[in-house]
């Protein structure tokens, strides 16, 4: 699963890395993202990449309670199309959820050690995510989003046995793409990414709670 993640990049470079054409949220950097709490995504409108903000835990359309989002973090990569949950926002409300890290715990000697994982190029990257709309019984609307996981690669594998899906730049533009897709390509690009381009390594206990949020978190330790 992907129960926490970090974003620290600056308003340009997510910017510039996502061909972003319109910002409608203003960002701040967090190294403890968590479950209900607002991330940055990447969606495509009108044909062009916009940054917006949505709630993590994704709420559907139809749902009586919005408590449900705090159990839809995450959707599996094999039945996300499937699942009544995350079928028809698969079709056409696919989003990318901006990162620079994520957290996993490896079980090591009977205790769980954080680790954290990125790209070696210290680059931010988007996890293949979906989206939906809740409207409260006032009519206000409440956008909410999931992240799509995947099998581990190599490097995650020792840690955990599921990882987030990273989209590759050059697949991006599909998985955003507002226009009908074929459910075997958009499957195809949630695929575990390569390890050789990733790096993991411990950091303090102190990301296991989300009151804990400063750059000390992803901090090396034990080595």
């Amino acid at each position: 699963m992907c129960g926490r993640f970090v974003l620290f990049s600056s308003l340009d470079d997510i910017v510039r890395e996502f061909e972003i054409e319109r910002v409608q949220a203003q960002l701040r950097p967090s190294y403890n993202v968590a479950p209900t709490q607002e991330v940055a995504v990447v969606v495509r409108d009108q044909g062009v990449n916009v940054l917006d903000k949505m709630m993590w835990g994704l709420i559907p359309s139809w749902a009586k309670d919005p408590g449900i989002g705090s159990r839809m973090i995450n959707a599996r990569s094999e039945t996300v199309h499937e699942k009544p949950s995350f079928k028809g926002p698969f079709k056409s409300q696919r989003c990318l959820i901006v990162a620079d890290g994520f957290y996993e715990w490896q079980k090591t000697d009977g205790t769980k050690v954080p680790m954290f994982v990125r790209l070696r190029s210290r680059r931010p990257f988007g996890l293949a995510g979906l989206y939906d709309v809740w409207k409260t019984s006032g009519g206000e609307k409440l956008t909410s989003c999931t992240i799509i996981t995947t099998d581990a690669n190599q490097l995650v594998q020792p840690i955990h046995n599921r990882m987030p899906a990273i989209l590759s730049p050059a697949d991006q533009a599909v998985w955003l793409e507002a226009a009908p897709q074929p459910t075997e390509r958009l499957l195809s690009l949630l695929a575990p990414y390569p390890a050789g381009q990733m790096e993991a390594y411990a950091v303090s206990r102190m990301v296991n709670s989300p009151k804990n949020d400063d750059p000390r978190c992803i901090e090396p330790v034990g080595g």
